[in-house]
């Protein structure tokens, strides 16, 4: 199957913020899931866009302040443009050597081929920074996935290093699913995510 919209959420190499001695489980330390390297991020990356990728189609890749030149310049190395830079303010963030907070994440908004047609009722009505309280590390607003839905209703679906499955969308990742708690405690806001196993789960299936 090809897709006209991917999302990709790359797990970078990143650790914990900086060793602090009043919470000594909370910092420094490896993230809670695997990452992997630039290399490694791109090799997959252009795996999909030219296997299972529309020859037109649509990538919202997130990416962070210390990836954002690396991932723009390995983008246009896979023959992408970059249409968009979309901010995410999540409202708090991390306080970087204690100097000002890091509130914010970009989702780029890119296209191989040709640029897709956004839905004619969203033309124009969609802001290129969104608001939504981050709820935990490496949790993505509600608010970006309804942005896309507007933007693309009708487009088959699929996102890279997923979690949850949504109805009318594809997943790929590693994740097993998780404990039933998390799944309430993580998703509460969306309650048609159910857990993705690993590989393509084509929509409908659980």
């Amino acid at each position: 199957m090809k897709y006209q919209v991917i999302v990709s959420d790359p797990p970078w190499k990143l650790q914990k913020g900086g060793k602090k001695n009043v919470r000594p489980n909370s910092s420094g330390g490896d993230l809670d899931y695997q990452t992997i390297t630039l290399a490694e991020i791109e090799a997959i990356q252009m795996d999909f866009a030219y296997n299972k990728g529309d020859t037109n189609h649509v990538l919202f890749c997130w990416t962070i302040d210390k990836y954002l030149h690396e991932t723009e310049t390995m983008l246009k190395r896979m023959g992408y443009k970059i249409h968009a830079r979309m901010i995410w303010n999540k409202v708090t963030g991390i306080p970087a050597a204690f100097t000002i907070r890091y509130g914010h994440e970009y989702l780029l908004y890119c296209y191989f081929g040709k640029l897709l047609p956004v839905a004619v009722a969203e033309r124009g009505k969609i802001h290129s920074v969104f608001t939504e309280q981050v709820k935990r590390h490496s949790q993505k607003p509600e608010i970006s996935y309804q942005i896309i839905q507007r933007l693309y209703p009708d487009a088959k679906k699929l996102e890279m290093y997923s979690r949850y499955q949504r109805d009318g969308w594809d997943g790929w990742g590693n994740e097993y699913p998780p404990k039933a708690t998390d799944l309430s405690s993580e998703h509460e806001a969306s309650k048609q995510a159910s857990p993705v196993k690993q590989g393509i789960v084509p929509k409908g299936e659980k």
